[in-house]
């Protein structure tokens, strides 16, 4: 049997084929554990916190956010109805409604993700939709109360019951809000969309069909030089 030896443009192209599997394998491997770390709910533990200038201060609550879902859902205790919209009427502008942000405490970014109002009873039942995120490094969910229309893109001054998370970004060394004096909107919001996911699978798909082609050339190369 005469033995099956490579050409030198061959053993190239078997080196580069080797190199796209390893980078394939990588990719994929920061894929999969980006999809099972967004498809964990994050728990946050709603409370009068450093931040809270508003409203009772034993009221108490707990919020889910499902970011593989696009879901927020969200319990809370102890909190006055507003007169407003779905709570009466103020007889103009004025509290109208409580309203969701996700905060990320370093950048001071703020994206709304629900409005809603206490019940007579003080109490909270409230399921929405998360925005699609690009950047996690959102670490505070914190509610504040709203006019009712609004006209701001921004959290108000009044700020009730929140609670920081760690799973997805980080509170300061001392478990403080760093330039909480000035929780702002940014001027544009983060990239929306799937956080990367899309992007990588494409990135993925492309590295693949690259790594059969060389492949196939490599055996033909190999197959001539034999």
């Amino acid at each position: 049997m005469i033995p099956l030896r490579l050409s030198h443009w061959a053993k190239h192209v078997a080196v580069v084929a080797a190199i796209g599997l390893s980078v394939a394998l990588v990719t994929w491997g920061a894929v999969a554990g980006m999809a099972r770390a967004n498809g964990v709910p994050v728990m946050v533990t709603l409370s009068y916190i450093d931040l809270s200038n508003w409203g009772p201060q034993d009221a108490s609550g707990e919020a889910e956010l499902i970011f593989a879902e696009g879901i927020v859902r969200l319990e809370a205790q102890g909190l006055p109805m507003l007169p407003g919209s779905s709570g009466g009427s103020s007889g103009g502008r004025g509290e109208g409604v409580y309203q969701a942000w996700l905060v990320n405490s370093e950048a001071g970014d703020a994206i709304s993700v629900g409005r809603f109002n206490a019940s007579s009873t003080g109490t909270v039942s409230y399921e929405g939709t998360l925005p699609p995120i690009a950047d996690f490094g959102f670490d505070l969910l914190i509610l504040t109360v709203e006019p009712d229309p609004d006209d701001a893109p921004q959290p108000t001054e009044r700020r009730s019951i929140g609670g920081y998370f760690t799973l997805i970004g980080q509170t300061s060394s001392d478990g403080s809000l760093e330039g909480s004096q000035g929780l702002q909107a940014p001027g544009s919001l983060p990239n929306t969309g799937a956080p990367g996911w899309t992007s990588d699978v494409i990135r993925f798909s492309a590295l693949m069909g690259a790594m059969a082609l060389s492949v196939v050339v490599g055996l033909r190369l190999s197959r001539r030089s034999a």
